[in-house]
């Protein structure tokens, strides 16, 4: 008689999507050979305070923000949102981050929603690098259809999983990922939560005011949406993407 094995876990070296580290060199050298110029680079946001805000060069193009999708006991923090529908929303580009296919993807999401969101500030339009042939092929579909190019995408996936070995740390399976990137941009002076997760399409948050920038505006955003709902008592990262910027 036969016996089958059972086959092995899949190790996290091994997975199509593996877990991308919140470090702003690899999220930097990500959007480097994506083709943003050498000049663009990710930096880390200390706290909300208005002190520590100052310190982040500007402009800012976009934020990036990992938060903990688990709670202590092991239990889902987030749940799916259908989002009301925007007359932004068609200026807005967006892609679905599809359950089973890009479940560890969230970091590289983000990123391509930060870029294709400003890819005129960029310097993205027109070119041939790797983004913006990923957008013009992508541009007349909705957001599932780009999640399920995306997938597929050789030259993005080998990229995202490169950097994911490079990390400063261990690698991590997809069963004990239990973080999760999301992007905050501006769009035609409005702040937008970008989820392709958690949220059906782009959330339009708020106009930016008179006076206010994107920063401030997606301070106070991430302060009353994700750390006051969890007493303060929440484990987050969060960077930008900045112009000028000298190590």
């Amino acid at each position: 008689m036969n016996i089958e094995e059972e086959p092995s876990p899949t190790t996290a070296e091994e997975e199509r999507w593996a877990a991308l580290e919140s470090n702003p060199e690899v999220l930097t050298r990500f959007c480097h050979l994506m083709g943003v110029a050498e000049e663009w680079k990710v930096v880390d946001i200390w706290g909300l305070d208005p002190d520590l805000l100052a310190l982040v060069p500007q402009p800012v193009v976009s934020l990036v923000l990992l938060f903990p999708t688990r709670t202590s006991d092991g239990s889902k923090a987030r749940q799916f949102t259908t989002v009301e529908k925007h007359g932004l929303g068609d200026q807005v580009y967006f892609l679905r981050q599809l359950e089973g296919h890009l479940d560890n993807a969230c970091g590289t999401i983000a990123m391509l929603h930060s870029l294709m969101n400003n890819r005129a500030m960029l310097g993205l339009e027109g070119e041939q690098g790797v983004v913006e042939k990923f957008y013009c092929q992508t541009k007349d579909m909705d957001g599932e259809q780009r999640g399920k190019y995306l997938d597929t995408y050789k030259d993005i996936v080998e990229v995202h999983n490169m950097l994911a070995i490079q990390g400063q740390s261990n690698m991590v399976q997809s069963e004990k990922v239990c973080h999760h990137f999301v992007c905050l941009t501006e769009v035609s002076g409005h702040l937008v939560e970008l989820d392709g997760a958690y949220n059906s399409g782009p959330c339009v948050v708020d106009r930016i005011e008179d006076g206010d920038t994107l920063l401030s505006s997606a301070a106070r955003f991430v302060q009353s949406k994700y750390i006051t709902p969890s007493s303060g008592n929440i484990e987050f990262a969060l960077m930008a993407l900045v112009k000028g910027y000298e190590d």
